[in-house]
C-alpha cells in the first residue's frame, strides 16, 4: 500500500509521530509556581521572551480550552486588576482566592510558538500562634509532643526543637508525622528529665516571621493525703490528687506493700472513678480482716513515676446507746455520794432548809410578843417587872413554841436540861419525843433550854 506521492505508510506515520513530539515539546516550555497573599498583589513573569515575539498572550487555564484573558495586541474587555508590564509580565492587585490556578504566557513567533506556565497560589496565613501539648502514647512509655497551627493555606510547615537542634536529626525520636496543620513527634522516655523544654516553631509561605510555642515536661507531682477510718459494714472512699504532670499521668491502685504488683480492678466492693487529675478509690462494707492497712495511689507519665500511700484502719463500730447509759448511770451515783457525804457530816443543812421551807408550801411563822397575865400570878413577887418573849410557830398548820428562837433573837447561851452551857452555838442534838414547849428564863444559869422538833 502507498500514499499519494508515493510515500510509504510506515515512513509517513513515524515523521507525523515526530512532528508531534516536537511540537509538544515547543509548547510545554517551562513552569513554576508563585504565592500571592490574600488582598496582595502578584507579577507573573513570561520568561525567555524574544524581542522577534509579535504578540504575547495570557491565558488562565489551559490555551486550547479557555479564551485569551489579556493580550499585547488585543484589547479585552478591561479589568482593572489586570495589567500588562514591559510587554510581557502580567500584573494582578487586589487577589482573590478565585484568582488561584493555572496561567499560560504564550509567545507568537513566526515559525513557532513559545509557552511558559505559571501556577499561581493564593495563599492565607494563620491569624493565630502555634499551639503546643504533650501526650502519652497508648503504651504508656513514650512520649508525643503535638503542634498545632490552623486557619492557614497552603498549610504552614512545622519541627520541633531541642535546645537549638532539629528533632528530626535526633537519635531518640522514635517516629515524626504530620497532618494537614498539625505535626507530631514520638520520643524514647529514656531520654527525658524533669522540667525539659522543647520548642515548636512554624514557618508560612507568606508569613516572614516564624511564631513559635513550647512545652515543659514534669515528673508527677502528688498531694499528701491523712490517714483514713472506717468502721465494720461502713463505705470509705481514699482521694488521690496529682497537683503537676505534663503529660498527664495515669493513676492506678495498688494494695500497699503486701501486694505491690497488684493493681486493683474495679469491680464487686471496689469502686474507682476518676475526674481530670483526681482519682477516687471507694471500698464498700469495710472488712476488719482484708481492707485494713496502707494503700497505695500510683502515678505515672513518660517522665517519671510517683507514688503516695494512705492507711485505713477498720473498727468495730461503737454502741452509742450503753455510752450514753453508762455517761448518765455515773453521773446520779456521783451526784448521790456527794449529797451523802454532805449530809452526814453536816445534818443542820437538812433541818434547816426544811424549817425555813419558803410559804408556796405552807409554812407560816409567827413571832408573838405578849405578856403572859395568868402565868404572871403565881410569879408575879418574883417576877413582877420581867417580860417574858414567847414565840409560835405554826409549822405545817400545827402550832409550836420555839423557845430556841428567843434565844436566837436575845443572844443568850445554850444549855441542855441538865444545866450544861454550850455556848452561844446552837447544840447539834435533835430531843426527839422531848417537850413540846420549853420556855427561855431569866434565874437558870442565864441560859436557854435547846428543844428540837423533829419535824415530820
Amino acid at each position: 500500500m502507498r500514499l499519494p506521492g508515493g510515500t510509504p505508510p510506515a515512513r509517513f506515520f513515524l515523521a507525523l509521530c515526530v512532528w508531534r513530539l516536537v511540537q509538544r515539546r515547543d509548547a510545554a516550555g517551562t513552569e513554576e509556581v508563585v504565592f500571592g497573599k490574600v488582598g496582595g498583589s502578584i507579577l507573573l513573569l513570561c520568561r525567555n521572551v524574544s524581542k522577534e515575539a509579535t504578540e504575547v498572550v495570557w491565558f488562565q487555564g489551559d490555551p486550547h480550552t479557555f479564551p485569551p484573558l489579556f493580550s499585547s495586541r488585543v484589547a479585552f474587555p478591561p479589568d482593572v486588576r489586570f495589567s500588562l508590564v514591559d510587554n510581557s509580565s502580567l500584573r494582578i492587585t487586589e487577589l482573590r482566592v478565585q484568582d488561584e490556578g493555572n496561567y499560560t504566557c504564550k509567545e507568537v513567533l513566526n515559525k513557532t510558538d513559545h509557552e511558559h506556565r505559571v501556577r499561581l497560589l493564593v495563599a492565607n496565613p494563620p491569624h493565630s500562634t502555634p499551639k503546643c501539648w504533650a501526650e502519652t502514647s497508648s503504651s504508656g512509655l513514650m512520649l508525643q509532643l503535638f503542634c498545632s497551627w490552623p486557619g492557614g493555606y497552603p498549610h504552614p510547615t512545622l519541627h520541633w526543637r531541642e535546645e537549638g537542634h532539629d528533632l528530626e536529626n535526633s537519635s531518640w525520636v522514635i517516629s515524626s508525622t504530620s497532618s494537614s496543620d498539625t505535626h507530631v513527634e514520638t520520643l524514647n522516655g529514656s531520654h527525658l528529665s524533669h522540667r525539659k523544654v522543647f520548642k515548636c516553631v512554624g514557618s508560612h509561605v507568606v508569613k516572614q516571621e516564624e511564631p513559635a510555642c513550647t512545652v515543659e515536661i514534669k515528673i508527677p507531682s502528688l498531694e499528701s493525703e491523712p490517714p483514713k477510718t472506717c468502721f465494720v459494714g461502713d463505705n470509705v472512699t481514699l482521694t488521690c490528687r496529682v497537683t503537676e504532670s505534663t503529660p498527664a499521668a495515669r493513676l492506678t491502685w495498688l494494695r500497699g506493700i503486701t501486694q505491690p504488683q497488684v493493681e486493683i480492678q474495679p469491680g464487686g466492693r471496689y469502686l474507682i472513678t476518676q475526674e481530670g487529675n483526681v482519682s477516687r478509690l471507694t471500698i464498700r462494707n469495710c472488712s476488719q480482716g482484708t481492707d485494713g492497712g496502707c494503700y497505695v495511689c500510683k502515678a505515672q507519665n513518660p517522665v517519671g513515676l510517683r507514688e503516695l500511700f494512705i492507711c485505713l484502719t477498720v473498727k468495730q463500730p461503737v454502741n452509742i446507746v450503753g455510752v450514753v447509759g453508762a455517761v448518765v448511770v455515773l453521773s446520779l451515783l456521783a451526784i448521790l455520794t456527794v449529797t451523802g457525804i454532805v449530809l452526814y457530816y453536816n445534818p443542820l443543812l437538812c433541818l434547816r432548809g426544811a424549817a425555813f421551807r419558803n410559804q408556796d408550801s405552807g409554812d407560816i411563822l409567827v413571832l408573838v410578843d405578849s405578856e403572859d397575865d395568868e402565868e404572871g400570878k403565881g410569879e408575879e413577887e418574883t417576877m413582877s417587872s420581867s417580860t417574858k418573849h414567847e414565840a409560835m410557830a405554826l409549822v405545817n398548820g400545827n402550832s409550836v413554841q420555839a423557845a430556841y428562837l428567843n434565844c436566837l433573837t436575845e443572844g443568850e447561851p445554850w444549855c441542855l436540861p441538865d444545866g450544861r452551857v454550850l455556848g452561844q452555838e446552837p447544840p447539834a442534838l435533835l430531843l426527839s419525843g422531848g417537850s413540846s414547849r420549853s420556855s427561855c428564863r431569866a434565874g437558870r444559869n442565864s441560859c436557854c433550854l435547846a428543844c428540837w422538833l423533829l419535824l415530820r
